[in-house]
């Protein structure tokens, strides 16, 4: 896949150790992937990066997900783009805001390995499933 022809992904996660790992896994899947901290630098970046997706936690200090997703509602620029909330959290007040909001999937971390992770997103944006070498 051509990186002209390749999905952008956003990763929204404050632990360090797993943006990374989202990110590397993604990257290796052949998407263009932007990595941020948490929600307030999810905003700032959407004027400059409009992704296909967006991975987002919803737990986070600075913006949580919920607030992103009121935020980013306001922007212009996301109307096609998919949402999955990726938390280790299972409070369904959120979760339902979160919903409520425009996330099109919840997933716990937990329960999802990185092969998993790479399906999850590609069944998110209808594309079929490609054999990594």
């Amino acid at each position: 896949m051509a990186n002209s022809e390749a999905k952008q992904i956003l990763v929204i996660e404050d632990d360090e150790d797993l943006n990374n790992a989202y990110g590397t896994i993604l990257t290796r899947e052949g998407f263009v992937v932007e990595q941020v901290k948490d929600g307030q630098e999810g905003i700032e970046i959407l004027p400059t990066f409009t992704p296909d997706l967006i991975l987002l936690d919803l737990r986070m200090a600075r913006m949580d997900g919920v607030e992103f997703l009121r935020q980013a509602n306001l922007l212009e620029n996301l109307p096609e783009t998919k949402v999955i909330v990726f938390t280790n959290f299972d409070f369904n007040d959120e979760i339902q805001q979160a919903f409520d909001l425009g996330a099109n999937r919840y997933v716990l971390k937990a329960m999802v390995t990185p092969k998993q992770l790479a399906k999850l997103v590609r069944e998110e944006l209808d594309m079929e499933e490609v054999e990594a070498n």
